[in-house]
This record gives structure tokens, C-alpha cells and sequence, in this order.
């Protein structure tokens, strides 16, 4: 008799393409949403804050000088002003600033307006994330947030107004700019407590040539041929729901980096920072970052941060402009 059954075959049964591209969105999405939840979990946010308050280390030699910081000693100590004359012409600065109407209630940087700006950027091993007040005449920094980077921190003087501090050597990315902060003991009266420990203003916006674009929540940097771009929370549509004060601004991919075939914005971050590590011993120094920048490779510190942040900002502003 026939046998009717088919021959055994070695064939493996294979997804038609389009459950297969459905199942690899679903995948997207599931890791979307997994990447989001456990960027807010307290226990990752405490670590994060932990190892970003981390401090470092002294020597710099090979640090890369912007156009106007050019006649800057590469050994640059950083200078407190007791100067009464320095802390007056600072108070009529912001005096003025008040008076012209520029600072209002209603502009206080508050992350609620939609208007606010920011951008992430470190101080020797400290990593914060700074608000751009463009009108602003100073850039500010409080004292507790200076205590974490410098070794030997700033007593209180009793008074809101704590010191002026020069030659600050501030990390973009790879980027390296020279500037000065003016030190608060209180930040509170330019924006909420609890958004950040710095504001930076026309001094920042001069020395980096920054671009920024309020309506499209876009600030970016440039230097000869590389750019960052940083993008708020705000103006991805997926984000909009949440609580995306508590988000740090992402790093956007640039047409050049496309082009340089990178798909993640981690990509981009791994050789970043490197120049803190040419600091001199006045900073503070944060051991297990300085090892993971000098070996180079990816750590479960950047797979904690940067790895998290990145699949946000690449998935869900890919998914946007899609």
C-alpha cells in the first residue's frame, strides 16, 4: 500500500517576513518600556547619583583650548575671589539683570513652562545636568555641588553669594571649554531646587558657540566637524505623559553620525570624557570611572547610564521621525 504521509523533511518552519518585522517591533517596544521603568526605579536613580557625585584627579596637559581661552595657562588653578570690588560688580550684574525684566517669576527656569533648556556636561568626574539660561550674565554653581568636585571645598560666608571661581575646565562630551562660575550657597532664586546644581549663561554661550532652539527643545554643540546634540524630554511625544523633569536631556545623533554608520548614541560616548583624566590633584577623584576610562571599554557603569538613556533617545526619536 502507498504510504500517504510526506516524506521527513530537515525544513525548518520559518516566520512569514511581516510577523517576523511585527515581532521585532513588539520586542522594540517591550524593550521601550523596560528601558524607561527601570531608568526611574529608585535603587538605579540612587546608584546613578552616587556614581555621578564621585569625584578625581590633577594634572592637565593635553586639554583642548577653545578660540577665546587661548592665552589660558595649561596648569590652571582654579581662583576664589574674595575681591569685595568682584562680588559687588557680580551683584549689579544680576541687579541690572532683575531690573530689565529678564528675570520674572514666570522665567524662572522651572521645568514646567516647556520652555526650558539643558544639556549634560562634567567637571572633572562630577556629571551634572545644567540648565542654559541664555540671558543669564554669570554662570552659576552651588556651593555643595563645587564641594563634591574640589578637594578643598568653600566654607559658607553667611551670606548667598559664596565666591567667584576662574579657569573651571568644563567636559561636553569630548569637548573641553574653560569658563568661571559664580558660587550660591542657595540656587533657588533662578530656578527649583531639586532640578539641578548649575545654570549656565552668557559666559557658557560665548565660549561654546552653542546652538539652541526652544520651540524644537534642542541645544547642540560643534566643533570643526563633530556635533552634539542634545534633545529635552519634552519634545518626544512618548515622553510627554511622564514626569520628564526627572529625565536627563538625550543625546541625539547627528546626519554625520548616521553617516559614520553609529545606531546608538553609547556609540558616540565611548571614547567621551577622557581629557579629566589629565586634571590636576586640586579635584577630587572618582577611582572606578578613572579605571573604566583608562581600559577603554564598555563598563556596568555606561551600561547602567548611558545604555538606558541611549535606547530612549535613539528608539523613541527614531520612532518619531520614522
Amino acid at each position: 500500500m502507498e504510504n500517504v504521509n510526506p516524506p521527513p523533511t530537515n525544513n525548518h518552519f520559518v516566520l512569514p517576513a511581516t510577523l517576523c518585522t511585527r515581532a521585532v517591533q513588539e520586542l522594540h517596544e517591550l524593550q521601550v518600556i523596560s528601558a524607561f521603568v527601570d531608568s526611574h526605579l529608585e535603587s538605579i536613580e540612587q546608584f546613578l547619583n552616587n556614581f555621578a557625585n564621585q569625584p578625581n584627579e590633577a594634572n592637565m596637559n593635553d586639554l583642548e583650548s577653545d578660540d577665546e581661552s587661548v592665552d589660558t595657562p595649561l596648569v590652571s588653578f582654579f581662583s576664589h575671589s574674595d575681591n569685595d570690588l568682584d562680588n559687588g560688580e557680580v551683584l549689579n550684574e544680576l541687579s541690572e539683570y532683575e531690573n530689565v525684566g529678564v528675570l520674572r517669576q514666570e522665567r524662572i527656569i522651572n521645568g514646567f513652562d516647556g520652555d526650558d533648556l539643558a544639556f549634560q556636561y562634567m567637571i572633572g568626574f562630577r556629571k551634572f545636568t545644567a540648565y542654559l539660561d541664555p540671558f543669564l550674565p554669570m554662570n552659576i554653581i552651588s556651593r555643595k555641588a563645587y564641594n563634591t568636585i574640589m578637594v578643598e571645598g568653600l566654607e559658607g560666608t553667611g551670606k548667598n553669594l559664596v565666591a567667584i571661581v576662574k579657569d573651571v575646565y568644563m567636559f561636553v562630551e569630548s569637548f573641553t571649554y574653560i569658563t568661571n562660575f559664580v558660587v550660591f550657597e542657595d540656587i533657588g532664586e533662578f530656578m527649583m531646587s531639586d532640578m539641578t546644581e548649575a545654570l549656565m549663561g552668557k559666559p557658557f554661550r560665548k565660549i561654546t558657540k552653542l546652538k539652541y532652539d526652544v520651540a524644537k527643545g534642542l541645544i547642540s554643540f560643534t566643533k570643526i566637524f563633530d556635533t552634539y546634540i542634545f534633545r529635552m524630554p519634552r519634545k518626544i511625544p512618548r515622553l510627554r505623559n511622564f514626569k520628564w523633569r526627572k529625565i536627563p536631556p538625550l543625546l541625539e545623533l547627528s546626519q554625520r553620525d548616521l553617516m559614520n554608520e553609529l545606531r546608538h548614541s553609547y556609540e558616540k560616548n565611548k571614547l567621551m570624557y577622557k581629557n579629566c583624566l589629565n586634571l590636576g590633584f586640586e579635584y577630587q577623584v572618582d577611582e572606578s570611572m578613572k579605571e573604566w576610562l583608562i581600559q577603554g571599554h564598555m563598563s556596568i557603569h555606561e551600561v547602567t547610564q548611558e545604555h538606558v538613556t541611549s535606547s530612549l533617545a535613539t528608539r523613541l526619536i527614531n520612532k518619531e521621525s520614522g
